[in-house]
């Protein structure tokens, strides 16, 4: 039989505001009050500051950022600096991994692995690159390797917390103010600028959700943030 899942999406919310109910909704889950859960989100412009963040990875100054309309905030989850914003899809999984898989790293592999399947679906040939984590796709402009996906997770008493960006559209002039997940010699792209028309986040939402089924033999049905703040067990 299959694990049941819920999804939520937030829509565009601020990541501070999305952090927030991903507690909320981690504590439930910990305590098995609440079915494991993938929670989707669109973030105001803010870079987060993961745990193995080094200085010299953010390139401006909070002022400079807040000129241009972008927040800064630190994070509990790995990894080092990163960017969301508008056009930028992200997937929280908040769920008891060890009952999907063997391992963090064996986790971490089968996110990859959902992205490059649902990048699939849109004609793009997503891959992994060897010591390094996300997904990456070969730029059209270019012909180089490009990141189109990050990941970075967090993981307190056996559940999941934080999870993965997809670029859809975002402004990547955005992505200059840091060395995203400290990789220097690689930059970022998006799904659009590699080709894709025009992605409805609410139609990817759909295609992650068949895609993420599929890798870990689970059914997801929709919820909302109401029933949650009325769930009683």
């Amino acid at each position: 039989m299959k694990k049941e899942l819920a999804w939520i999406d937030l829509g565009l919310i601020t990541y501070e505001d999305a952090f927030v109910i991903q507690e909320q909704l981690h504590e439930k889950c910990v305590t098995k009050t609440w079915p494991d859960t993938l929670l989707f989100q669109e973030n105001y412009p803010v870079i987060t500051l993961g745990r193995g963040t080094h200085e010299q990875n953010l390139l401006q100054t909070p002022a400079e950022l807040l000129d241009q309309g972008i927040a800064l905030t630190a994070v509990s989850r790995g990894g080092d600096v990163s960017y969301h914003g508008n056009g930028q899809f992200i997937v929280s999984p908040i769920l008891h991994f060890d009952q999907y898989v063997k391992g963090a790293h064996q986790y971490v592999r089968c996110l990859e692995q959902v992205v490059i399947n649902l990048l699939s679906h849109y004609q793009l040939e997503g891959k992994r690159i060897k010591g390094r984590s996300g997904v990456w796709v070969v730029e059209p402009e270019t012909g180089e390797d490009k990141k189109v996906s990050a990941l970075g997770i967090a993981v307190s008493h056996g559940v999941t917390l934080h999870g993965m960006s997809i670029n859809v559209n975002p402004n990547l002039d955005h992505f200059k103010a840091i060395i995203p997940c400290g990789i220097a010699d690689k930059g970022v792209t998006s799904m659009e600028s590699c080709g894709c028309p025009p992605i409805d986040l609410s139609d990817l939402r759909d295609q992650f959700i068949l895609a993420f089924d599929e890798m870990f033999g689970t059914h997801t049905t929709k919820s909302t943030i109401d029933e949650i703040v009325s769930h009683k067990r």
